[in-house]
């Protein structure tokens, strides 16, 4: 079966859009351990050279009838990824949402020898916080399942975790389990820490038991109804033997050896709850083969369909979405070739899906399964507790073709890969590698007598020359048997450019620069905010390139949101091809590149446009240019990567919305709690008047240089709209107000912006007397500051003045000071000793004296 990119990239029933008529309550997780792709779920091309084949037949007398049935009654992913080919590197990716070189053990390891990039590979990728690195809690904040806790789902995984240093633990399953909770899985059972056999204490006597896997998977279901999140690793198809683990006795188990056999419908019940008797029709099943495969397929699709009843059994099936995957291609594991990184998806969801079978062709990969998790949970940055950034987005629109974004996947998108210290990125029909120096497919490749420019470089086509993606058959040849780098070296160029783009997103070498999550796309990647001066006319034409001369709206203009707005570019060349547009709406979807119409040409220059309906949303706008010409030239601008913003809004309350959406952003792309120097930061600012300015000289001040630098580019922004750094700092505050809140709590405030116009220091017409003379937003006036050897009536009296406080208002507030980052030493507090009887500490003491 050959998948067409040049058509729509939905098909069959895909075409009409199935929407829940309320957000799914359950989620599951299977990934298997090393299974096979089979032919009916149209495996990628077979490996060059070696004409190995990925698909294979089913299992024995078996067709898997539980896969296939999530498959036939659901959502096939006919182009699915694993990010990175490896059993713990992709698990890593799937419950993060990251890619795994993001990891903060990856990080560490890379900084601390000074490797850029970072090395993608199974120790590197643990769930672990590394506090000396920037958006380092892997563990305790960026995984989903951390998420889902924290939005009142009960979170549990059973069968395989791969995502802890064991040893580093103590080597007991106990040990294990404490951290695997301590990341936000509530509930770990039938947990294998690792693969078999290991020689640390967890392993000893212990064989895969895929009854004891099934039974707690269906216990977490049958006790946390309509509101679980369950991920799912069996241990097998993956050795060692599983011909001999099925002659074990099942009551053998990592948590111990029980009294009777496991009963579970679905499996053991329909043998009498007898193992022996239920391993024996596996066999059968499998057709006398011995081979990890098939026996382990038919053990796991069983254990699927365990699930699948309970689910049904419970009434919970309807609202539940389960997604199946493979780990990684098992035929070229831990390489990025097609047969490593390619591997079967189906979603099974009822309720949002329906039960006809659907596929979608859009590229997607392992890294977007968080994102869509919550997405259908109904969860999202802007209203999820504990939302992290990631590098996966959510498809649940892309698979309706909502305004044609299920096209935009499949022609636009762009995944990397990685494995080791090899690279590779896809973007549509093209495919580019970036290999090791000491790579083993590198070094495979030059034996086999590729046409390499560089050894390290490859470039192929996937699609053939009806622009289908090319699957393994007998009679077509592997698209990687063909480096075409020497025919097309622009095009090598451009997806070199765009890796190089990523990669750039980690630099594990500078420990002062958290990841950044923006997605590389095309030729360009979305930015961080920045501001641009407007470039003057050029006097002359120089080089061979177009010359990029004015567009329209230029940075940070505004408009009202009552009609669309056109676009427009001017370039100056004689021989230009074309100007294509790449839109960046407020809510962070792109368009992806589209030409713009040519409306005028005036000797040498030319202008063009496009209409954009910025009716459907208000906030800020960005747009990006792509400048080709005739002979194959061309520019992007911005140049840095950037994006050219400009706010659509019909009132001021519209232009403060998109201010705090952004200050939003800010805190939540800090590697640092913003929101709590925010607040901070706006209360030194208004002891005296909320005026933009404070005076770091003034050592009660110390610190507020952080969010004085994080809200600059913000300032910048928004100046421009008559929006003054005073009144951004007050809304900083109130928004730090806002997330600093406890989660979920009903009593929480919503912390309102009620007006606007307050002038800068540097602006009020009076007197002001500044430090150095100068008033700036680091050298304001210096005001004194509440201490703690203020006595009782100072402390209250100062705070009624300032901010007309009553005495509780000024306990909250100097409450807020007691534990500061929760550190022991800021508190006053001296372990079995108690409370220090210190006044100049804020600690009991403290509260003592002032009641």
């Amino acid at each position: 079966m050959k998948f067409s990119l040049a058509s729509s990239a939905l098909s069959g029933a895909a075409l009409m859009a199935i929407s829940p008529s309320a957000n799914a309550i359950n989620f599951v997780i299977i990934q298997p351990d090393d299974m096979q792709f089979y032919n009916d779920w149209n495996p990628p091309p077979y490996h060059p050279w070696t004409g190995t084949y990925p698909g294979k037949d089913y299992p024995g007398s078996s067709v898997l009838p539980w896969i296939n049935k999530l498959r036939d009654e659901g959502l096939e992913m006919t182009q699915a990824y694993a990010a990175s080919p490896k059993c713990g590197t992709s698990r890593y990716s799937t419950v993060t949402g990251r890619y795994a070189t993001r990891s903060s053990t990856s990080r560490k390891k890379a900084f601390d020898t000074n490797k850029n990039p970072a090395s993608a590979s199974i120790p590197n990728t643990k769930l672990r916080n590394v506090g000396a690195m920037l958006d380092g809690q892997d563990c305790a904040v960026s995984n989903i399942a951390q998420v889902f806790k924290a939005n009142n789902f009960t979170t549990g995984m059973v069968g395989k975790w791969h995502l802890s240093k064991t040893s580093a633990l103590g080597g007991t399953i106990q040990d294990v389990k404490d951290e695997i909770e301590a990341c936000g899985f509530m509930d770990a059972e039938a947990m294998y820490p690792d693969n078999l056999p290991s020689s640390l204490p967890w392993a000893t006597g212990i064989h895969h038991n895929m009854e004891y896997v099934a039974y707690k998977a269906v216990e977490f279901i049958e006790v946390n109804k309509n509101s679980g999140f369950l991920y799912v690793n069996p241990t097998v198809p993956h050795g060692p033997d599983v011909s001999v683990a099925m002659d074990v006795d099942c009551k053998i188990t990592t948590d111990g050896t029980v009294s009777t056999d496991w009963s579970v419908i679905g499996m053991t019940a329909e043998f009498g709850n007898n193992c022996t008797a239920y391993r024996d029709d596996v066999k059968v099943r499998a057709s006398a083969s011995t081979s990890n495969d098939d026996l382990g397929s038919i053990w796991v699709d069983d254990a699927i369909g365990a699930i699948y009843q309970s689910l049904n059994r419970t009434n919970q099936l309807e609202e539940t979405v389960i997604l199946f995957q493979l780990d990684h291609g098992k035929e070229k594991k831990d390489k990025v070739w097609e047969g490593g990184i390619r591997i079967p998806q189906f979603i099974h969801y009822p309720g949002g899906l329906g039960t006809a079978a659907r596929t979608f062709d859009g590229l997607v990969s392992t890294i977007d399964i968080g994102p869509t998790m919550l997405d259908l949970a109904g969860l999202d940055e802007n209203t999820a507790n504990g939302w992290y950034s990631m590098d996966g987005k959510s498809w649940k629109d892309a698979i309706d073709n909502v305004s044609g974004a299920g096209d935009d996947w499949k022609a636009n998108r762009c995944l990397f890969f990685e494995s080791n210290e090899d690279r590779a990125v896809r973007c549509g029909c093209d495919k580019y590698m970036l290999l090791s120096a000491t790579s083993p497919e590198a070094s495979e490749a030059t034996s086999n007598g590729w046409p390499w420019t560089s050894t390290t470089e490859a470039l192929f086509d996937l699609c053939d020359s009806s622009r289908n993606y090319i699957v393994a058959d007998s009679s077509t040849s592997s698209p990687e048997e063909h480096n075409i780098l020497d025919d097309e070296p622009l095009k090598a160029d451009d997806l070199s450019d765009l890796l190089q783009c990523h990669l750039s997103r980690t630099d594990a070498t500078d420990d002062t620069v958290p990841p950044r999550y923006e997605e590389c796309s095309g030729s360009v990647a979305t930015p961080s905010p920045t501001v641009t001066p407007k470039p003057t006319l050029p006097v002359a034409v120089s080089g061979a390139v177009p010359v990029y001369v004015d567009s329209s709206p230029w940075q940070n203009d505004i408009f009202e949101a009552d009609s669309s707005e056109t676009l427009t570019a001017t370039v100056l060349d004689d021989n230009l091809q074309r100007i294509r547009f790449n839109i960046r709406r407020p809510d962070g979807t792109r368009t992806g590149f589209s030409a713009g119409t040519l409306v005028s040409t005036s000797g040498d220059q030319s202008t063009y446009e496009m209409n954009v309906d910025t009716t459907v949303q208000s906030g800020k706008w960005g747009y990006r240019l792509d400048i080709q010409d005739l002979s194959g030239n061309s520019i992007e601008y911005p140049s840095d990567d950037g994006w050219i913003f400009f706010v659509v809004a019909d009132d001021v309350a519209e232009v403060m919305a998109a201010a705090r959406a952004e200050i939003a952003d800010v805190i939540s792309a800090h590697a640092t709690n913003l929101a709590a120097k925010f607040v901070r930061h706006g209360f030194h600012d208004c002891v005296g008047g909320c005026d933009g300015c404070v005076d770091m000289a003034n050592g009660d001040n110390a610190g507020l240089d952080i969010p004085i630098a994080a809200m600059e580019p913000v300032v910048d922004m928004f100046a421009h709209y008559g929006v003054t750094r005073a009144d951004l700092w007050v809304l900083a505050a109130l928004e730090g107000s806002r997330g600093a809140q406890p989660t979920g709590d009903t009593d929480n405030r919503d912390f309102t912006m009620d007006w606007f116009g307050r002038p800068n220091c540097e602006d009020i017409n009076e007197d002001v007397d500044c430090v150095g003379g100068l008033c700036t937003q680091d050298s304001g006036p210096h005001r004194d500051l509440p201490s703690p050897s203020l006595d009782t009536h100072d402390l209250l009296a100062f705070f009624n003045t300032e901010f007309d406080f009553d005495e509780r208002d000024t306990v909250a507030i100097m409450g807020s000071h007691t534990l500061g980052t929760l550190a022991r030493e800021n508190s006053g507090y001296n372990g079995v000793n108690g409370w220090l009887g210190n006044t100049n500490q804020l600690g009991n003491g403290y509260y003592d004296d002032l009641v």
